[in-house]
């Protein structure tokens, strides 16, 4: 949701940790991509305006204000962007289970509209102290209509049933408040004490109406079936971590503690509509509470043995309680699930640098991924009369284990080797639930196993054409007993990207970029057909830097739009095709204005970045 409601022109910089010490979350499935976003600190009064538009089947568009003032010692700025992101999602399938043959045609325009408003303000209060709070909301209106068909056979003798025509119309809002508070104070020249408090609260309220339609061979309808329902969620999140790190000629020491709770509320109230008369369900409305609480702490250790052979190792505790409640009229069996774990975090990596031609790394970490919480919520949600989304309160988090060596000659030829194990991976399975019905669920996996290699060249094959090389080949298996349901998947991926960075006369700047990817799989279960693309983007700058203008295109021959798909497991077998809306062109202008000479600014991290992560909509 961030990503979306934002523009390049606020990203100062991309930051990618591929081993993340113990300093950070254990939380995720490998490395940290950290954006950094853009902050100036020049005295005096700036800013710039972007506009952006893309094309596709549906149209995209960004506005964005940024203004920033300083004073020296006191630094201030303000961002606000508005946008609009509409998107088509096509999805041709046929579906086999039991004895029933069903042919899906479902499309659906999904729509948002947003703001993203940004507060920040820093504050050198003396030599020693440092202090910054930030502020962000993001305000989203969704509307979402899905219009789908099925064709229903009897399988056994092939004879046509029946054909459900089902609509699902979404009206949505949501909102996201962030604010965070961060304090650094260098209590020497050797070392500092950073400590940070930070608060999120997200709402969101989703009504959706959904009429079904029956209809036999000749067209006439044979039952209709109409319900609608109402879906919110209210998620407080508040962290607070305290860092100290302290420097010696040859070792860097830190410490620290984090300690966060979430507390999510959810609603969800289910209706029927008979002669245009809603009428309350109460069997299949219910509400959902989760608590979770995670204390944390650390100790990294970085030792410079000689001026070429670095290591670096930490450990990481972190204890987790929570609680999932459900309140409900229906008697079911998992009303309350309350858990409590603790798991430590290895992280060990070793660098050799000559400081001239060769760099060697080896590292391994332990990461832990905890469920999203909406998908602990075991609500059941219909997508249709035949299909529904059901959370799952038992799924446990996952557990990585990532070993990774890296060779680097003259910082341009990089050769990545790395082996992940995951354990219980979370898989989103099709199950059957009648004769027609499937429910989707994710599940907790046995384990996945991925081990690869990558290599990345930059060539210049002239003064005004450089060109980026980057292949990447691994092994991917995903093996486990869901309910019965053998899953055993074996596959070889590979992908590359071929970058071409044309300086052309007079500050024309052209990027050209082939993409292409093998089959994979996805959330273990669906086999999903490779594709590759051709993408562009052109700039020009004006008046001294102050004015750019852009021209952009992706999957200009339309080769990553249709992604063929097919499974065959736990008695369904599915075969189709999923089409996005990415073929898109657009345009771009960002004016730039006031003094733009800005100074360095300390790096802060919100408390809550990974915990955010794990909100989904």
């Amino acid at each position: 949701t961030f990503l979306q409601s934002m523009t390049s022109d606020v990203i100062d910089s991309i930051e990618i940790i591929s081993n993340p010490s113990a300093k950070y979350d254990a939380e995720g499935t490998g490395g940290i991509i950290n954006i950094r976003m853009k902050r100036n600190m020049a005295t005096g009064f700036n800013g710039s305006a972007t506009s952006s538009f893309t094309k596709g089947v549906e149209y995209k568009y960004s506005n964005n204000l940024s203004l920033n003032y300083g004073s020296g010692k006191i630094n201030t700025n303000f961002d606000i962007t508005q946008s609009e992101d509409d998107n088509l999602e096509i999805f041709l399938d046929q579906k086999q289970q039991n004895n029933s043959i069903l042919f899906l045609d479902s499309r659906e325009v999904q729509s948002r509209k947003g703001y993203n408003i940004g507060l920040g303000l820093d504050a050198n209060l003396s030599d020693k102290h440092y202090l910054s709070l930030s502020a962000r909301s993001i305000l989203n209106n969704n509307d979402n209509n899905l219009n789908s068909t099925t064709d229903i056979y009897q399988a056994s003798p092939l004879e046509f049933s029946e054909t459900l025509s089902s609509q699902s119309y979404l009206d949505g809002q949501s909102s996201n408040y962030i604010v965070n508070l961060n304090h650094i104070w260098s209590v020497s020249d050797t070392a500092s004490l950073n400590t940070n408090f930070s608060l999120g609260l997200y709402d969101t309220d989703k009504s959706t109406l959904q009429p079904n339609t029956y209809f036999d061979a000749d067209g006439v309808i044979i039952d209709t079936d109409n319900t609608t329902f109402d879906a919110n969620t209210n998620i407080n999140l508040w962290s607070a971590k305290v860092d100290y790190e302290k420097e010696w000629e040859q070792i860097t020491f830190s410490i620290g503690a984090k300690y966060t709770r979430i507390v999510t509320e959810n609603g969800f109230e289910f209706y029927t509509i008979e002669d245009d008369e809603t009428i309350f369900d109460p069997t299949k409305s219910n509400d959902f509470n989760y608590t979770e609480n995670v204390a944390a702490a650390y100790a990294n250790l970085s030792l410079k043995l000689s001026n070429v052979l670095t290591i670096n190792a930490g450990l990481r505790v972190e204890n987790t309680d929570s609680r999932g409640q459900l309140i409900s009229d229906t008697d079911v069996d998992n009303k309350d699930v309350p858990r409590n774990y603790t798991d430590y975090f290895p992280n060990i990596g070793i660098l050799f640098d000559n400081q001239n031609n060769h760099s060697l790394s080896l590292s391994l970490g332990r990461r832990i991924t905890r469920p999203n919480y909406q998908d602990l919520n075991p609500f059941e949600t219909p997508t249709s009369q035949l299909v529904i989304w059901k959370g799952n309160p038992f799924l446990k988090p996952n557990y990585i284990m990532n070993y990774q060596a890296s060779y680097a000659y003259r910082q341009k030829l990089i050769i990545t080797a790395s082996y992940s194990k995951t354990k219980d991976f979370f898989a989103k399975i099709l199950e059957i639930t009648g004769e027609d019905e499937t429910q989707i669920i994710p599940r907790n996996m046995e384990k996945s196993i991925n081990y690869g290699i990558s290599v990345s060249y930059p060539l210049k094959i002239n003064s005004f054409w450089d060109v980026i090389g980057f292949a990447n080949v691994s092994q991917q298996s995903f093996q486990g007993d869901l309910e019965g349901t053998i899953i055993d998947l074996e596959t070889t991926l590979w992908d590359y990207r071929i970058q071409n960075e044309l300086n052309i006369a007079k500050g024309l700047l052209v990027d050209i970029t082939f993409t292409q990817r093998s089959d994979w799989i996805w959330r273990g279960t669906v086999d999903i057909e490779g594709t590759h693309g051709l993408s562009f983007g052109i700039r020009k700058d004006f008046l001294n830097k102050k004015l750019q203008i852009r021209a952009t295109g992706s999957d200009i021959f339309r080769t990553e739009t249709d992604y063929p798909y097919n499974s065959d497991y736990g008695g369904i077998q599915l075969n189709g095709t999923y089409t996005s809306d990415n073929q898109r062109f657009g345009l771009g202008v960002t004016y730039k204005f006031g003094d733009q000479q800005s100074k360095a600014k300390k790096k802060t991290k919100s408390a809550l970045d990974d915990e955010l992560d794990r909100i989904t909509n």
